[in-house]
């Protein structure tokens, strides 16, 4: 399962989601797909993920976006994981 999560994405956009829409983004493997980040998302933060929204970028990198549950707050992963 490790490999799949590359690091979390620390932008003012990934903020304000995070912010507002208590959501995460991280840069992932180029190859994953949503149920793999899903569930790498899940048993790594021990949180539940309602969706989760890929995009590739510019620069060849791929981008996940998380939408977690209601019971799980964004900042208080966020703070874990040490991006503050």
């Amino acid at each position: 399962m490790s490999g799949i999560i590359e690091y979390p994405l620390v932008t003012e956009k990934a903020m304000d989601d995070m912010d507002f829409d208590n959501k995460l983004q991280f840069v992932v493997d180029i190859d994953a797909t949503k149920p793999e980040v899903r569930d790498a998302i899940e048993s790594q933060y021990d949180v539940s993920v309602t969706s989760v929204n890929t995009q590739v970028t510019m620069d060849g990198t791929k981008k996940a976006v998380v939408a977690l549950s209601e019971e799980d707050d964004a900042q208080d992963v966020a703070s874990r994981i040490g991006v503050f």
